[in-house]
């Protein structure tokens, strides 16, 4: 079924929210009625748990679990990024963003459909589902014990830094024509804590910190290491932080689709 074919009914909403049930519904036959959500489930099972099933084997639960967060911190972003840029660019692109900001529809609306179908897609895909075979991986394959509640908050911050990569991929999709800067400013932002100077002077301001041990030998612990082991958080600075980023880029990205002419 081709993503754009979907029923679409008379709109009784009203105010901002004109147009959101409309396309919401054909943001999700975009997820659940083509091959996106299996792909994503698959490429999601083969980086988080082929290579926690490779780490349990060989280097024990902790080496695994990191590995997950690792993954989860520094790959999964990168599906979220694509499917931001391309949701925006791609219709811009086909003509079909145009056609369908001529119907009524409130410019919100249209952002924030793109955003809670996608954002519920990337839950389901690399989040869930991950998180539940890493758990049977443990319990029923290797016989070990992985901390249930600690891993499921880990899995919640797994969460947002999805969500503020995909609002940062969103944003500069609606600032920017192009796909070099779309693409290439969301990777470096990925990867940007590698660089250890800036991974330490921004450890608390970005969503690094989520996930990933910063610093030289990982000097500043990540935040969900410290869930795992059942460890008080010492901050939750990098939390808010990222809560902050996240709603900062949907409101610019809200803002500049109102004053763009597709």
């Amino acid at each position: 079924m081709n993503a754009s074919s979907v029923s679409l009914i008379p709109s009784r909403e009203r105010g901002w929210r004109m147009g959101l049930a409309n396309m919401l519904a054909k943001e999700n036959v975009a997820w659940w009625r083509t091959r996106r959500w299996w792909v994503q489930c698959l490429i999601a099972l083969f980086f988080l748990n082929f290579f926690m099933a490779l780490n349990l084997s060989i280097g024990g639960l902790s080496n695994a679990v990191n590995s997950f967060l690792f993954i989860a911190g520094v790959v999964a972003p990168v599906a979220a990024i694509i499917m931001g840029q391309d949701t925006i660019q791609g219709e811009r692109l086909s003509g079909t963003a145009a056609w369908v900001l001529s119907k009524p529809i409130q410019r919100p609306a249209f952002i924030l459909a793109k955003l809670i179908a996608h954002g519920v897609g990337l839950l389901a895909t690399w989040v869930v589902l991950p998180g539940v075979v890493a758990i049977l991986e443990c319990t029923v394959l290797f016989k070990v014990h992985l901390p249930v509640p600690g891993f499921a908050g880990a899995l919640g911050l797994a969460y947002l830094n999805l969500l503020f990569y995909l609002t940062l991929a969103l944003m500069l999709a609606t600032l920017f024509q192009g796909r070099g800067p779309v693409l290439g400013i969301p990777l470096f932002v990925v990867w940007g804590f590698m660089i250890t100077p800036l991974g330490v002077l921004l450890a608390d301001v970005m969503p690094w910190r989520l996930l990933n041990d910063l610093g030289r030998n990982g000097a500043i612990p990540g935040l969900g290491g410290h869930l795992l082991q059942g460890v008080p958080l010492l901050t939750v600075s990098p939390i808010i932080a990222t809560v902050l980023w996240c709603v900062l880029f949907t409101g610019v990205a809200i803002w500049r689709t109102s004053r763009e002419e597709f």
